[in-house]
């Protein structure tokens, strides 16, 4: 079988070999360049696809296939009582395309023939996302359900181009493109800040200031530095944009996609990451209704690496970059070769903390420790003798990361998922730190080349006096990060919003059960973050829950446990999906209501926008163009 390029298939239909195809879409000369093999046809219609699954098996994977929405919103039949307080919407997101069929073109002895072949993500984290709405009305002991998929243009170009071209470097985590090298270059450096074909499916929030003025708005963001906003009502797209385009400073083709949102300065703060040869510069930006244009609040020079999460504490932001960088000079980095391929775990070196001063704006201080690896921060807070204590949901390497890839995940000969550590760490000292080290850098700043050749000098000559005042060799040395806590974690943790950046005592997540297998979260716990007490986990067989989402009354109980943590769980034995209310006290149940889909489980946080709700899902209407951001050539 003999695959045909474009030129062939056009001198095809010129000779009249095969008749040309019949949808008319224009192929503009970069796409050509891009793609060499892109046909013009006709969209296919989605379809669930039904992958290297044994229908007989009771297992998880049969929730990592395609997703069908529901974009009617539907009435669930609530078993249990729904407390009385939770009114609003919650909102996840989910994969909602993992595989997308294309037709091809080839020669089959002789003969020219189209057949249909598959485009595939290769990891959990790759995929076009689905979002997921629920309204929950306490007082009425009712919810609604509604999903939609609103990346519409990255599935036609991925089924245009036969493969996935993003553009920006590393933005998945483990897919072969199905792209030559030089259609990856040319994607990658002509097409930065371009996000039309860059799903948001990382996280998805309903923080200021984005809806601050009254828009009835939720925000969905990704690793790359974009941000997708939908309409509260309707999940209609109410456009795409990049960060640099809300503040041209904001440079960089990557962020994190937990943006931190402090109720108390009204501030929402993220960071941008522009690449450099050998180092990237983290520029961290503040954004509040006043100043909807932000301002840069430092930048910090560190090494490139996957930073997916940072600490916010009332006086300090902290960036800690685990040793995951670049191979191979950065080469595959840049020209967009997936994450876990263009990105290595170096256990000899060390992870580095970085301290920001929020109100000097600028770095005062480093910290370093052992490698290790993470992708959520749980909390960090202050104490009133100067420490910071940053909590993680940890790993000893990027391991998991690998794991977590469709592969891995479909092989039932795969080892058990490694369980995270809860851990957390003293910075000690921190103004006194900032203190010393400004004191060196002051000291280093006034010494001159002789000077310094004659403090070395008088630090090898034994009992030469010397006036010069120069500062000791390892004066400048980097202070150590201590690891005081360590035991076992959850995966996706979630803490009442209320106690961010404070001292607490709980985190919620989901974790592996001692009884199953060990190759899927399949259990809901709750950590008791001080003291010895054993975590408290809700699981039931052959269930397999995502993201729990604390949310808390809406009038503030001094018991930082009060409230209930909502999850979405899919059911292998029943091959269905449904939500969960569980009482966060105790993890017993207290409601659930099946859903008219499956929803694949997800690795992705969500948010819960408690509130007015009369409104109702209003439903969307039809799209007949893409939007603005999306008419644009690339």
């Amino acid at each position: 079988m003999e695959e045909v390029s474009e030129i062939e298939v056009i001198q095809m239909e010129d000779n009249g070999t095969v008749a040309p195809a019949a949808d008319t879409t224009t192929v503009n000369s970069a796409d050509a360049l891009q793609d060499s093999a892109v046909l013009p046809t006709t969209p296919v219609t989605p379809e669930v696809i039904a992958g290297p699954f044994d229908e007989e098996e009771v297992t998880f994977h049969k929730a990592l296939r395609n997703a069908t929405s529901t974009e009617v919103p539907a009435d669930l039949t609530v078993q249990g009582t729904i407390p009385d307080w939770l009114t609003g919407f919650h909102y996840t997101l989910s994969p909602g395309i993992f595989e997308i069929k294309y037709p091809k073109m080839v020669v089959v002895n002789g003969e020219p023939q189209q057949e249909t072949r598959t485009f595939r993500f290769g990891h959990w984290f790759d995929n076009i996302p689905q979002v997921n709405q629920f309204s929950f009305s306490g007082s009425n002991n009712a919810i609604k359900f509604r999903s939609t998929k609103p990346a519409h243009r990255a599935e036609t170009k991925i089924r245009e181009h036969q493969g996935y071209l993003p553009n920006q470097p590393s933005s998945t985590f483990r897919t072969d493109t199905n792209q030559t090298v030089f259609a990856r270059f040319l994607s990658t450096s002509q097409t930065q800040g371009k996000p039309s074909l860059e799903p948001c499916g990382a996280s998805i929030e309903a923080l200021p200031p984005f809806n601050a003025d009254g828009r009835r708005t939720i925000y969905c963001q990704n690793f790359a530095n974009h941000v997708l906003e939908l309409n509260t009502d309707t999940l209609e797209k109410g456009g795409i944009l990049a960060w640099d385009e809300v503040n041209p400073r904001f440079k960089g083709s990557h962020a994190s996609p937990h943006s931190h949102y402090d109720p108390v300065t009204k501030e929402l703060i993220n960071f941008t990451m522009e690449h450099g040869f050998q180092s990237t510069q983290y520029h961290f930006f503040s954004i509040t209704e006043k100043e909807p244009h932000g301002s840069i609040i430092a930048s910090v020079t560190a090494k490139t690496s996957h930073v997916h999460s940072f600490a916010v504490t009332p006086r300090y932001i902290i960036l800690v970059v685990s040793p995951l960088n670049p191979s191979d000079g950065g080469i595959k980095y840049s020209w967009g070769a997936s994450v876990l391929d263009a990105l290595s775990f170096k256990r000899s070196e060390s992870t580095y903390f970085y301290v920001i001063s929020r109100i000097k704006q600028k770095l005062i201080a480093t910290f370093k420790s052992e490698a290790f690896f993470f992708f959520h921060h749980v909390n960090a807070f202050e104490d009133a003798a100067d420490n910071v204590y940053l909590d993680f949901s940890m790993y000893s390497d990027d391991t998991i990361a690998h794991q977590l890839s469709l592969s891995s995940l479909l092989n039932r000969s795969s080892p058990k998922l490694i369980k995270p550590e809860f851990c957390r760490f003293e910075l000690a000292n921190v103004q006194a730190e900032a203190q010393r080290l400004a004191n060196y850098n002051a000291a280093m700043a006034n010494v001159g080349p002789v000077d310094k050749l004659r403090g070395l000098m008088r630090r090898v000559s034994v009992g030469q006096s010397s006036s010069y005042s120069v500062p000791e060799k390892n004066s400048n040395i980097t202070p150590l990060a201590v690891r005081v806590r360590s035991t076992p974690g959850v995966e996706m943790p979630r803490i009442n919003p209320i106690y961010h950046g404070l001292d607490y005592k709980y985190t919620w997540g989901v974790g592996l059960s001692e009884t199953g297998e060990g190759d899927m979260y399949d259990s809901i716990l709750k950590l008791h973050v001080k003291g010895d007490k054993e975590p408290l986990v809700w699981s039931q067989k052959n269930c397999y829950p995502s993201e729990a989402v604390f949310v808390p009354p809406p009038v503030f109980d001094q018991n930082e446990d009060a409230g209930v943590v909502i999850s979405l769980v899919y059911d292998a034995e029943q091959n269905q999906s449904f939500v969960l209310v569980l009482d966060a006290t105790n993890l017993t149940e207290k409601a659930r209501a099946v859903l008219p889909e499956v929803v694949p489980l997800s690795f992705t946080n969500g948010c819960f926008a408690p509130g007015d709700i009369s409104r109702g899902m209003q439903e969307a209407a039809a799209p007949t163009s893409f939007s603005d951001d999306e008419q644009e050539d690339d």
